[in-house]
């Protein structure tokens, strides 16, 4: 049989079961879309497209962890993208998107068929987990590793970068692909170095929320699974890439870092797609080497969604408790903590109406305590007490039935010195805490509030103490010029305002020029 025809008659069968597993991943997404379910990292990804469609920008967020952490570090276009779409709607279009993206870049390796159907079991996978910038930003990185492979490396660069300002995990990932070709002298080093410079500048905007743990006995399983890939014998780029993944493990183990064991999903999610694909072993061997690593993947959504059946997790438990809220004294100068417990709705839910004193990033809830995540991990009363005073914490949600009994609910529970219950049912306790520091320092007023802005009424000449997190990004207006409350300032003032941090990380606010006492707005901008 002439060579045409065969490529012809392979590409026949390759676009076959792309579309086949296509039509599965769309009846996935389909029931992902009508079902909803609420699995935490989709809470994460509605609380931020809810904050986009507010106006929040990439620079600084009000209503999570004080405005400490700014938006950009966790996804550029994603948040804009969920806001028009709908976040269940774009990640269920991103995993649609996977069997195609696969196939088109694996049309000249040993396995590409199976290579699709592994990829389509981890998009599934991924999906059912709810993550939604990590799929959007791995579609965008295998149209990168494509154009690579291709040798459009201006393109493959542009990739690289798009896939970063969706995901900034993807965009790591898919510079482990590169930089093994490279390694391999298959692949141009200019995708690697546009990636890296990337990587450079997200950290100098955004910085990094705090280190993400990868704890030992995760990253022992992940060695065991990379070492099992060895016996399908891929081709020798994946192996590259499975020895830079070994050694990022052992490093990301013991350093510290923002990665921490997100490092797991290149070893459940990705690499069984490469070493499908490439494998030189036979079938029986392939399926050895890779199952194993797809059972790790199923076993974490599977937990995610035993979880988002939790009725900790269901929208309509927080009904009750958002109404007692909005009864209790001073709560628009206040922050509202709920207590970790292994869900993540309040992050979306109460973060519509109330400024939260977390959100979700398991990073930044690290940077603050361990027992903001793990069971084994404690808090002493006196610790959080501390905490929650001076972020201006006056009230704690505690769920009665929690899916993890954090370190922190345990310590709450025990209904620490000075809480004090003002409501319960029987899903909730709420405490006032005594002692909140002020979230608006003497010399200033509240005018209104929201996830994207603050404005206070500002008398002149006084350094003003206003707990939100100082940053760069952190800015300021006068709102009225002219108004009943300028009518005995001068005519030619030229009033304006100056922040800066506080001695403890909060932000001062002073308004000079003025005579009079002036509506000032603080708002985020990159």
């Amino acid at each position: 049989m002439p060579t045409e025809r065969v490529t012809e008659h392979v590409s026949r069968r390759l676009a076959l079961h792309a579309w086949s597993a296509t039509a599965v991943v769309a009846v996935g997404g389909l029931l992902f879309v009508l079902i909803a379910p609420g699995v935490g990292d989709m809470w994460a990804a509605l609380a931020r497209a809810q904050a986009a469609r507010d106006g929040v920008t990439l620079g600084y967020w009000f209503s999570w962890y004080s405005g400490a952490h700014p938006p950009g570090g966790y996804s550029v276009i994603v948040p804009w993208l969920s806001a028009l779409l709908g976040a269940h709607l774009v990640v269920a279009l991103a995993a649609l998107a996977i069997p195609w993206a696969v196939a088109l870049t694996v049309t000249q390796v040993r396995r590409p068929i199976v290579a699709v159907w592994v990829a389509t079991i981890s998009a599934l996978l991924t999906l059912g987990a709810g993550r939604t910038t990590f799929l959007v930003g791995a579609v965008i990185a295998i149209g990168a590793l494509d154009a690579a492979i291709r040798d459009r490396r201006w393109l493959a660069s542009f990739l690289v970068v798009l896939s970063g300002l969706a995901s900034p995990v993807a965009v790591a990932f898919v510079l482990v692909g590169l930089g093994a070709g490279f390694l391999g002298k298959r692949l141009s080093i200019v995708p690697i170095l546009a990636g890296l410079a990337f990587l450079g500048v997200s950290s100098w905007l955004w910085g990094s929320s705090g280190p993400e743990g990868y704890g030992w006995a995760r990253a022992l399983i992940s060695l065991a699974l990379l070492a099992v890939f060895l016996f399908a014998n891929p081709a020798r780029p994946v192996k590259v890439a499975i020895v830079i993944a070994t050694f990022a493990i052992v490093v990301f183990s013991a350093v510290p870092n923002a990665m921490g064991s997100n490092l797991a999903r290149l070893v459940f999610a990705v690499l069984p797609v490469a070493v499908a694909a490439t494998a030189r072993r036979s079938n029986r061997f392939t399926a050895l080497a890779v199952v194993p690593s797809l059972v790790w993947s199923a076993y974490f959504t599977a937990h995610d969604l035993a979880d988002s059946r939790a009725s900790a997790s269901s929208v309509t438990v927080y009904q009750p408790l958002v109404d007692a809220l909005k009864r209790q004294p001073g709560i628009e100068t206040s922050r509202v903590e709920v207590v970790a417990d292994g869900t993540h709705t309040s992050a979306f839910v109460l973060a519509m109406g109330f400024w939260l004193a977390r959100g979700y990033e398991t990073q930044a809830d690290r940077s603050l305590s361990d027992a903001f995540v793990d069971r084994e991990a404690s808090i002493s009363p006196e610790h959080l007490n501390g905490w929650l005073r001076d972020s201006s914490v006056r009230y704690v949600a505690l769920n009665r039935h929690p899916v993890k009994r954090t370190g922190e609910w345990r310590t709450a529970n025990a209904q620490p010195e000075g809480w004090r219950e003002v409501w319960s049912n029987r899903d909730w306790r709420l405490f006032e805490v005594s002692g909140t520091k002020p979230l608006i320092g003497d010399g200033a007023t509240l005018r209104g509030k929201s996830a994207s802005h603050l404005v206070l009424n500002v008398q002149p000449g006084r350094g003003v103490v206003v707990r939100v997190r100082w940053s760069s990004y952190l800015h300021s207006r006068i709102v009225e010029e002219k108004g009943p409350g300028d009518a005995s300032g001068h005519p030619d003032e030229t009033p304006r305002v100056i922040l800066e941090p506080s001695g403890d990380g909060w932000t001062m606010l002073r308004l000079e020029g003025s005579s009079v006492a002036r509506d000032v707005e603080l708002f985020g901008r990159p």
